[in-house]
């Protein structure tokens, strides 16, 4: 959580444990993961208590063991968390499971500082991360199943992947997961000021365990998307931006065009395309297509667009394209045939091998430009 950056205060971290060996497995993750902070460990509990007597600190994480009532009440502590290998809190100390994953025993503690600080600042960095959405005017086209493909591709190849169902309804209910948090979370935090966006972020994503992108469930009342407009959704995917955190965000974006929609796509580096075989689909993205002549403020965002022929073999997606004009309005970066495993989105998760392969060309237009 947070990669660090030129110009980022740095916060000071405290790591206190009788056990030396484990103490040197976080400090060097720590150090090589999170440089926004200025580490110090102690193995000795009457040295750090003299150590906490010469300045402010402000993240301390001890062991259990080391969680007394002197240091609960150590005033130069701006956040006390105690790693625990039970789940009893101790007064006085946030509670951080000790025995995790090093990278989610980094992000818990930074997210305690930011949830008991209302300061997000700890967990930002410089943002590199490429935005891919998966839109079509036409319904039917495949475009979620192809968003799923393309999450569980990036995060296959490496890349700490955010999937974000923007549907107003959404398909994804039954695939994924229920999460710390959700959409209508974060919506809240976008219209209630006071709220930090990026904190509540932070504490709403799971990972998905075979696929291994990162995601939010959907909202929990479609009516929710009536109050939010356009400037709400580029704040909500500029926070995500200014995070650092994931390496691609893939958005799965509802069949219509309005101003919100637009705004969204406007945020992207690509936009990808599906159309099928199917008339209507190309009728539609024709149409689409022939607003350039009318609103040239769109053609910078037509210009993004990629199509992916869905569902067709090379040749027939050839024929398809050229027959229904497409061909020569926008460049196709793939064809992607009818595949068992984009048969059912649930197996998808788990055909990472086969994905990669079908993928690999929108993958490279994404990371490569």
């Amino acid at each position: 959580m947070g990669k660090g950056g030129m110009g980022m205060v740095k916060r000071t971290v405290v790591l206190a444990d009788s056990d030396g060996v484990y103490l040197k497995r976080l400090s060097d993750y720590f150090m090589e993961k999170a440089p926004q902070l200025e580490l110090s460990i102690f193995t000795d509990l009457s040295m750090l208590k003299q150590y906490l007597q010469r300045g402010r600190v402000d993240i301390l994480a001890v062991d259990e063991t080391f969680a007394d009532q002197e240091l609960a009440a150590q005033s130069t502590v701006a956040v006390k968390i105690v790693l625990s290998t039970a789940t009893d809190t101790v007064d006085g100390f946030e509670t951080v499971k000790k025995y995790q994953k090093t990278e989610s025993l980094l992000n818990d503690l930074l997210l305690k500082y930011a949830e008991s600080t209302g300061s997000a600042e700890v967990i930002r960095g410089n943002s590199h991360t490429k935005i891919t959405a998966f839109y079509s005017p036409a319904g039917g086209t495949g475009k979620s199943t192809l968003a799923l493909g393309m999450a569980t591709t990036c995060a296959c190849a490496g890349l700490r992947t955010l999937y974000l169902n923007l549907e107003e309804i959404d398909s994804m209910d039954m695939v994924l997961a229920e999460t710390p948090g959700t959409l209508s979370d974060l919506f809240l935090a976008l219209k209630t000021k006071g709220m930090n966006v990026g904190i509540k972020l932070a504490s709403s994503v799971r990972q998905e365990p075979s696929a291994g992108f990162y995601y939010v469930n959907g909202v929990e009342s479609i009516s929710e998307y009536g109050e939010m407009e356009g400037t709400d959704m580029v704040r909500l995917l500029e926070t995500v931006k200014s995070q650092a955190e994931y390496d691609v965000m893939v958005l799965d974006l509802s069949s219509g065009f309005s101003e919100r929609t637009v705004k969204i796509l406007e945020q992207t580096d690509v936009i990808f395309v599906p159309v099928t075989a199917e008339e209507t689909a190309a009728a539609k993205l024709n149409r689409l297509l022939n607003e350039a002549a009318f609103h040239e403020n769109y053609n910078a965002l037509f210009g993004k667009m990629e199509l992916v022929a869905n569902r067709m073999s090379g040749k027939t997606g050839e024929t398809v394209l050229r027959e229904s004009g497409l061909a020569g309005r926008l460049p196709c970066v793939g064809v992607i045939g009818n595949l068992p495993v984009l048969e059912r989105k649930k197996a998808l998760l788990q055909g990472k091998e086969q994905l990669m392969a079908v993928f690999q060309p929108l993958l490279a237009r994404l990371m490569n430009g």
